[in-house]
């Protein structure tokens, strides 16, 4: 038997957590797949919210090309904001597996997202960025 469709290595789920948009990514994220991923996360950023959070706990794996996606994202959420003047703007990465947290490593740039181990983590870490903004 040959490979199974390669476009179903991937998938993309969108939903809210305490009104913040939340990406929950999972399978594979690669050269042929970043293109949905990156669609699903920069059409937030588009939309026009200043938070995301993106849940990899199910995302076996991550290439370079998977990296650079969500990257972009991260970068262009970072320049809107600065660009708007609006403080905040953040996307945070939850749960890695070890082998996309090695991909940040490799490539040193943890600074354009937030990395935490849960969702909790996430939220707090977002609601304590509002409450910083607002003083």
């Amino acid at each position: 038997m040959g490979e199974p469709n390669r476009q179903f290595r991937i998938q993309v789920k969108l939903s809210a957590v305490d009104s913040i948009p939340l990406v929950v990514i999972e399978g594979e994220c690669d050269a042929f797949t970043a293109p949905l991923a990156h669609g699903a996360v920069n059409g937030l950023v588009n939309a026009g919210y200043k938070e995301i959070i993106i849940d990899l706990t199910d995302l076996r794996y991550m290439d370079a090309a998977g990296f650079h996606a969500l990257d972009e994202c991260c970068m262009k959420m970072k320049e809107c904001c600065m660009k708007m003047k609006v403080a905040g703007g953040d996307i945070v990465l939850v749960n890695p597996s070890v082998c996309v947290e090695e991909i940040y490593e490799i490539l040193r740039v943890r600074e354009s997202c937030t990395i935490v181990d849960t969702l909790d983590e996430a939220l707090a870490r977002l609601r304590s960025r509002r409450t910083q903004g607002s003083s």
